[in-house]
């Protein structure tokens, strides 16, 4: 099915950029069925490019690729799936993802022609309803502090309710009241092993828990929810590498 896709920019993306901490080693990235191994950022912004991956979001929906100019840049992304990151150059003017049987996709508007250099950056596709699908831009910063884990949220389960985040037997939540269509920011932690829960904001029921999320030292997990009436969910891991040695 043919989805109207539509783009939200990272309208702020020039004051995140400013506090960005750029990552000097290659970075692990590691999804349910795929594992990519991406440069440092820092690289990256030595050569005036960013690092761009896409996450298709999108519950039961189809594959989607993913172009640059003419260029494919992930072919028959599948919902779950997270793809590599690519080094773009200057801007995501060119930018446009395709449902099967659509050859134009759309492209972006000029003032979401969000212009980006040295950081990285992920694109979710997330289904707002049962014909509609959008965009949605966020700024990674994949380094927690030293000895800790970094976890975040992003709430892509249309129709549900804004959510408060926990670990299990924690007395603080991780989050509160992260809204449809938004991410929660990232939070570092003591590394453990833990079962996270899920509940509508302000309300004691819990909506789904999570369990065995490997909180490892110098890695950040990403939690995507979805699901449509009932909430599911996948994650993916970036992990720090040693720095490659300079020959």
């Amino acid at each position: 099915m043919t989805k109207t896709l539509q783009f939200l920019s990272a309208s702020c993306a020039a004051v995140l950029m400013a506090g960005c901490q750029k990552d000097n080693t290659p970075i692990k990235t590691t999804s349910t069925d795929a594992t990519s191994i991406s440069t440092p950022a820092d690289s990256a912004q030595a050569r005036g490019h960013s690092l761009v991956r896409v996450v298709n979001a999108v519950n039961g929906g189809k594959a989607v690729s993913v172009f640059l100019d003419d260029q494919s840049l992930f072919p028959d992304l599948m919902p779950g799936a997270v793809s590599d990151y690519r080094e773009i150059a200057t801007n995501l003017a060119k930018f446009s993802v395709r449902a099967a049987g659509d050859t134009n996709g759309l492209r972006l508007a000029e003032k979401d022609r969000v212009l980006i250099d040295g950081n990285r950056y992920t694109v979710f596709l997330i289904a707002e309803d049962v014909s509609k699908s959008m965009l949605r831009v966020v700024k990674d910063d994949v380094i927690p502090d030293s000895g800790k884990a970094r976890i975040r949220v992003i709430h892509a389960a249309p129709g549900g309710p804004s959510l408060d985040v926990s670990i299990v037997g924690a007395t603080d939540k991780l989050f509160s009241g992260v809204s449809f269509k938004d991410e929660s920011g990232y939070k570092d932690v003591t590394p453990a092993k833990v079962t996270i829960e899920l509940r509508a904001k302000g309300q004691p029921k819990s909506l789904m828990t999570i369990p065995a999320v490997d909180l490892q030292r110098s890695t950040t997990t990403t939690i995507v929810i979805t699901g449509a009436g009932k909430l599911s969910f996948f994650t993916f891991i970036d992990a720090m590498l040693p720095k490659t040695p300079k020959t």
